[in-house]
């Protein structure tokens, strides 16, 4: 017994670790460095679908803080799951800016529509996106380290951060791990 439960730990430690890894514990944008301010995986039904990191200049733990702040930031997502294509991604990212928004995406479905726009390649495993924040400008929208759109105002980041960090995020403990510091594998 006392075996399986160390397993499972040194499991879920080496699995943590590699999300720190993979994520990397700064993002150059620019001439400016944001650090790993947390990590986590979002699974579901036991399978791990993508990696997020969430990049700030000041490390915190205040989820308002953050989705608030008109200061260069970013999040990363690394999908690790073939399942993934671009249907679902955009069907997952649509479900949680209706949550972000509770339950009134219509106030930006223009951006809504600017980020399907930008997220119009197909998808696969391994793909990155990062979704980098810059002030008075917008929402970068990357994959893969190159530029696929951008969607002006602070609004939208707002709404798009919320997936992961608002009140009502599609998974709390990565909501958690995000702005904790740590590295989650839930």
């Amino acid at each position: 017994m006392l075996r399986r439960v160390l397993l499972c730990f040194f499991m879920f430690a080496s699995i943590a670790s590699t999300v720190h890894a993979e994520m990397g514990s700064q993002l150059k944008i620019g001439e400016q460095v944001l650090q790993l301010n947390g990590a986590g995986v979002r699974t579901k039904t036991f399978v791990q679908i993508y990696e997020s990191g969430l990049y700030l200049q000041t490390p915190t733990q205040n989820a308002k803080a953050v989705l608030d702040g008109d200061e260069l930031m970013a999040i990363r997502v690394r999908i690790t799951s073939g399942f993934v294509n671009r249907a679902s991604l955009v069907a997952s990212l649509q479900e949680g800016l209706a949550q972000s928004t509770n339950g009134k995406p219509e106030t930006l479905a223009r951006e809504t529509e600017q980020l399907q726009q930008a997220l119009r390649d197909e998808v696969k495993k391994n793909d990155v996106f990062d979704f980098v924040y810059v002030p008075n400008k917008g929402l970068h929208v990357l994959k893969n380290g190159k530029v696929q759109g951008m969607i002006p105002g602070l609004a939208f980041k707002q709404a798009l951060f919320g997936v992961w960090l608002s009140d009502s995020p599609v998974d709390k403990e990565l909501r958690q791990a995000m702005l904790a510091g740590k590295h989650s594998s839930y």
